[in-house]
């Protein structure tokens, strides 16, 4: 019951809670790209669930001159550029947890992909995210999208919430550069 019906309504409530408190914040950090990559909005093809391709939205938030690179870094790093995927939940195409979704046509390292981890919308944050981020290799992180598709439960959504929270935090007050997304 919760992963078919509860875990859509939840995301909707949230997602238009998260939007209007974070209005203030999407200005900035939307004028800040702008300002450093001359665009607000990135958009790129990502196969979602039932495979189906989507439109998944971040700030532009990749430049290459250095000048700016502690500016994006920071967005990058405290995930500030993935809030336009709110919008993504709200259009029903993404869940708050769920798999990372893969860029549609890119090409995957050889490892299983178990047809499961279509059949649930991806998410902003995964049980990979909670488990360590872009330290895991490809393959643990199919491993963690597989388990997690198998155990969806409200229980697993929160405690992947607050694992996350607490990675983010850690792993930029350490500055290792590891709570920078894809």
């Amino acid at each position: 019951m919760y992963k078919k019906y509860i875990k859509r309504l939840l995301d909707i409530i949230l997602s238009i809670v998260l939007i209007i408190l974070f209005v203030p914040l999407f200005i900035i950090v939307g004028l800040l790209c702008f300002i450093v990559t001359g665009k607000i909005i990135f958009k790129q093809n990502r196969d979602g669930l039932n495979k189906k391709s989507f439109i998944i939205y971040k700030f532009s938030s990749i430049k290459s001159d250095r000048t700016y690179s502690k500016i994006l870094n920071f967005i990058r790093s405290f995930g500030m550029d993935e809030l336009p995927q709110l919008i993504n939940i709200l259009k029903g195409d993404m869940s708050f947890i769920g798999p990372r979704p893969f860029i549609t046509g890119e090409t995957l390292p050889n490892d299983y992909i178990d047809p499961i981890i279509y059949t649930i919308r991806p998410g902003i944050i995964s049980l990979a995210t909670a488990r360590g981020r872009r330290r895991l290799t490809h393959k643990m992180r199919l491993a963690c999208d597989l388990e997690y598709s198998n155990n969806v439960t409200f229980i697993n959504d929160v405690t992947i919430i607050f694992k996350t929270i607490g990675i983010l935090f850690k792993q930029n007050i350490h500055g290792d550069g590891e709570g920078q997304t894809k």
